[in-house]
């Protein structure tokens, strides 16, 4: 009998100990899928394209945040817009990907989001291509036709300020930043 308890007590602590190391949100990607933050990506001015990998809460529901842009800190100043440039494709080589999936939104937990409306634009090849707003709770989806595109242009703006501080807007975060 206690030898069948030992041996229980030993596969129980077997068990926790690898189904601890396995990470949880890993995920095996599709042979020429990549992320936009697996490209050479350079900051323009104030702004900051930096990846993370934390979960922030968006219209009550809890995601896996994997990059933020923004000007200071945590937040967008309205006098600068935070701009990112991607090269997607080497110059003279055939383009691997047809779309740009991106998955973004604002944190409702941030101190600056009460009243906020921050721009999402993207330009593929320095051309504008659109744009997208987005508020407090709101989770937006924005597919980017690549085809043939060499760089794309992330360039987020304060449009308007939070009710505390009228110059200032909360960071953009991305869930996903997928090429395909």
């Amino acid at each position: 009998m206690v030898k069948l308890r030992q041996l229980i007590a030993g596969l129980m602590t077997a068990t926790v100990l690898v189904s601890s190391t396995t990470p949880v949100d890993a995920q095996k990607r599709s042979v020429g899928v990549a992320s936009l933050g697996e490209m050479s990506c350079q900051n323009i001015e104030k702004g900051k394209y930096e990846a993370i990998n934390r979960d922030f809460p968006v219209g009550l529901q809890m995601f896996r945040g994997i990059a933020k842009v923004y000007t200071h800190g945590d937040f967008i100043d309205n006098e600068y817009t935070s701009q990112v440039v991607c090269r997607i494709t080497e110059a003279g080589q055939r383009s691997k990907y047809k779309t740009l999936n991106l998955v973004f939104g604002i944190a409702d937990n941030n101190k600056r989001v009460n009243g906020a409306l921050v721009r999402l634009s993207v330009y593929r090849d320095g051309n504008f291509y659109k744009y997208e707003d987005v508020t407090k709770g709101q989770l937006s989806t924005l597919p980017i036709d690549v085809t043939n595109v060499r760089s794309i242009a992330l360039e987020v703006e304060c449009k308007r300020g939070t009710v505390k501080n009228k110059n200032r807007c909360p960071e953009l975060i991305f869930f996903q930043d997928i090429l395909e």
